[in-house]
């Protein structure tokens, strides 16, 4: 059985996985938690708004920061879903 890649310690989603989970690897319950993580319909619409004014050419420099959090936290996101579903795919072999 292949190994699960582990993400280099200094990656944003290993040090997110200490912060989720300190004590060791991700636990099973933690992984499906996480695939559960969704933004909501106002912040979807929210940044659906933002995108198509930054294609226009029209959106300020505040909204210009607002946006590039909503890209950060959906990389995170994710980068994070990938690892839970690793995770979950791994465990599931092996019981």
């Amino acid at each position: 059985m292949p190994k699960l890649s582990e993400p280099a310690p200094t990656s944003e989603v290993a040090i997110w996985e200490r912060i989720i989970h300190p004590t060791g690897p991700m636990p099973r319950a933690t992984a499906q938690r996480i695939l559960e993580l969704e933004f909501s319909d106002e912040e979807r619409q929210r940044m659906h708004e933002l995108a198509e004014r930054n294609s226009a050419g029209t959106l300020p420099p505040g909204e210009e920061e607002e946006l590039d959090n909503f890209c950060r936290v959906g990389t995170t996101l994710s980068l994070l879903k990938s690892r839970a579903q690793q995770v979950l795919k791994s465990r599931r072999r092996a019981s």
